[in-house]
């Protein structure tokens, strides 16, 4: 049973003598009420910008159209990561960035982890293709959804997906 609070007629006569002398806030100083929503100039959304990360001091091997990609930060469990690298999870949100700019790709991949994240999606799927057979240099979109997303907070584990799903031309995402 909880007990009524109740004042006194000294404790109101009190806070009136202390409040008298107060007047109330003009209009323009009222603190307004706002909605918290993620509009694109909010914190929580430019941190996953690519202009606020930082050159990396710490670079990824580059890697060949075939190589397999994989990346774990320390806290993640073997059993999550071998799932991962299995597939064994429910159809994930699905990222095709074949055709794009590298600065394109950067800023579709930044919106879609973000946007991901904010669903608690657990893992998506992102299709950066193993670049021109052709070519003799590194794939460019491989390497850098390779390096990028070893910087994104919300990013814990990567790996190439399986054949079915793109294989070294894709990689499975575990996101927090």
């Amino acid at each position: 049973m909880t007990k009524k609070f109740t004042l006194s007629d000294e404790d109101k006569r009190l806070f009136a003598e202390a409040t008298a002398a107060s007047k109330a806030l003009p209009e323009k100083k009222k603190i307004k009420e706002t909605k918290k929503t993620l509009d694109p100039q909010s914190l929580a959304y430019r941190r996953y910008q690519a202009s606020r990360i930082m050159p990396y001091a710490d670079t990824a091997p580059l890697a060949k159209a075939e190589s397999a990609l994989l990346f774990c930060k320390a806290h993640v469990s073997k059993k999550k990561l071998e799932q991962l690298q299995q597939g064994l999870f429910p159809k994930p949100s699905v990222l095709d960035l074949h055709g794009l700019t590298e600065s394109d790709a950067l800023a579709r991949l930044n919106d879609f982890i973000y946007q991901s994240h904010k669903a608690k999606t657990s893992v998506v799927l992102v299709i950066h293709g193993k670049g021109s057979r052709n070519s003799p240099h590194a794939p460019i979109l491989k390497n850098a959804v390779n390096e990028h997303l070893r910087h994104l907070d919300a990013v814990l584990a990567f790996c190439s997906a399986r054949s079915e799903d793109g294989g070294q031309g894709a990689v499975y995402v575990m996101l927090r």
